[in-house]
């Protein structure tokens, strides 16, 4: 893969006659089986007027006196000092809030606002749904700030390589079962990388290889790639560096080994509140058996021999932080790489971060990998962000 400057059931179970009948519920029965998920929200419901009741009686010396005025009862200031009162001293307030979340689950599928269910099995950050108003200018705007840490890392001669992640739901396309794309996403990721081909920032495909790779590339109850998709993206991205001639001359070693099988809890489970459950009560996680990677330094180097900083770094989000797609990248490349990426970092955080270091500043990388996630590129821009891209052309090179 080289670098780019252009665009680019349930089953059917036959039961016998006398058997089905004899498990068929009588009418009343079966239409107060229906009811109970109405009986156990109206007794989470009661549960929860019981115990906020409780501690209004027994916690009230905890509302701020200042607020107990008309004048703050009419702003609104009254009610939210309670609120914070219940949040904080109810006691059962995380027990409901569980119970609730169970409840909506086994009685009608829902996982809350951020999570939505495709095929059985199937999860999906809803964020990659959503149509953002203003997407249009959202998006020239993060475009402009990729740009901009582009032009800052030129001025010091480091290459950077920008590595576009395609959405889960794009991927996995025939997993959501239902679930509406709409067709207005549709061009979103091409249009990432031609927007930084016109701009001159170089970008790796990845999707290409996601696509043409069997079977499963992302976890089914989480957000990332699966083991499966980080080492193929990975590859890519090292095959692309080495035939751009970027590849870092430092030389690592790593031993690899495969963990026992287990269930991984996805952060879309946890995203829905039922992470703290036990099963059936919540989404069945995946099982994966993780690789353990570890890197050492080159057969050559001895004990005392000073080990200089990684020549490579990672910069992104929570993306290079799963699935060992940062030890799968210094696999691939035969050298270390220091990895900066934050979790949850959105998409500039770790740049901002990372430029902010002395080390940065004082040995500068031979390379920088940056990881964006396409759901980004046209969510709002925090004027922070802005401002933080508008400022790198003011930094000067301290040497």
């Amino acid at each position: 893969m080289s670098l780019r400057n252009d665009p680019l059931s349930m089953r059917d179970a036959t039961l016998p006659q006398e058997t089905s009948a004899s498990l068929r519920l009588p009418p009343r029965l079966g239409f107060r089986a229906r009811l109970l998920p109405g009986f156990a929200m109206a007794a989470i419901l009661m549960a929860g007027l019981g115990s906020s009741a409780y501690t209004l009686v027994y916690k009230h010396s905890d509302v701020p006196v200042a607020d107990l005025t008309w004048d703050k009862f009419v702003d609104g200031d009254t009610t939210s000092g309670i609120n914070r009162v219940l949040q904080k001293q109810n006691p059962f307030s995380d027990a409901l809030v569980t119970a609730d979340r169970v409840v909506n689950w086994l009685a009608v599928g829902d996982l809350g606002p951020r999570v939505r269910q495709g095929c059985p099995g199937w999860l999906f950050l809803a964020d990659e749904l959503t149509l953002y108003k203003g997407a249009g200018a959202n998006f020239a705007q993060r475009m402009k700030i990729v740009a901009q840490v582009s032009d800052f890392l030129k001025r010091r001669n480091v290459p950077l390589v920008v590595v576009p992640v395609p959405d889960k739901s794009r991927v996995e396309a025939q997993h959501l079962c239902g679930l509406d794309r709409s067709a207005s996403l549709g061009d979103r990721f091409t249009r990432m990388n031609a927007a930084l081909s016109r701009v001159g920032v170089r970008t790796v495909d990845i999707l290409s290889p996601l696509a043409a790779l069997d079977g499963e590339r992302y976890y089914r109850t989480d957000t990332h790639w699966n083991e499966r998709g980080a080492k193929r993206s990975a590859e890519s991205v090292a095959a692309a560096v080495q035939q751009a001639a970027l590849a870092p001359a430092q030389q690592a070693e790593f031993r690899v080994k495969s963990e026992p099988a287990h269930e991984r809890v996805g952060d879309l489970i946890r995203l829905a509140g039922l992470d703290q459950v036990p099963l059936p009560l919540r989404p069945k996680g995946d099982t994966e058996a993780a690789t353990a990677i570890e890197q050492g330094a080159k057969g050559d180097v001895g004990i005392l021999d000073d080990v200089a900083a990684p020549e490579t770094v990672l910069l992104g989000t929570s993306y290079s932080r799963q699935a060992n797609f940062a030890g799968f990248l210094g696999m691939a490349l035969g050298a270390p790489i220091e990895n900066m990426a934050l979790d949850g970092g959105g998409l500039a955080n770790a740049a901002m971060a990372y430029f902010d270091k002395p080390g940065f500043s004082d040995t500068p990388p031979r390379l920088v990998v940056w990881e964006i996630p396409e759901r980004f590129l046209e969510e709002p821009v925090a004027a922070s962000d802005a401002a933080w891209a508008e400022s790198l052309a003011g930094r000067t090179h301290r040497k």
